[in-house]
């Protein structure tokens, strides 16, 4: 549904799934691995990303760079925190950060690094 279309009691809530990894290759690897893999199997995931201008070529492998870019964000907390605010700029009411756990157990250390960066912003 288009933003606009949303009613004033509608709750426009993304999830954003995140990284802390600041190396491209790793970052993309990891992603890929623990996050887009998965989601690419799912017709509804891709048939949605596919409106959005993505095509076979990005589903293969795990996704095309361009692919895991979009849907990941990686790099250090302001990266992080530049992306979370384009959802909240672009009229999101609030941003679900889902960690992309890999190495790092559940994530719970990302969010730790995260929350003051995310928080300050509010």
């Amino acid at each position: 549904m288009p933003l606009d279309a949303m009613d004033g009691a509608a709750l426009l809530a993304p999830e954003q799934a995140v990284l802390l990894e600041t190396d491209p290759a790793k970052a993309r690897a990891l992603a890929r691995e623990h996050h887009t893999r998965f989601y690419l199997q799912l017709p509804n995931y891709t048939g949605n990303l596919r409106r959005l201008g993505f095509d076979d070529a990005d589903f293969a492998e795990g996704g095309s760079d361009r692919l895991v870019d979009a849907i990941v964000a990686w790099g250090d907390e302001d990266a992080v925190l530049r992306r979370v605010r384009e959802h909240l700029d672009a009229g999101a009411d609030h941003v679900a950060v889902q960690p992309v756990a890999a190495h790092r157990g559940l994530g719970l250390e990302q969010l730790r690094e995260l929350a003051p960066v995310l928080l300050a912003s509010a």
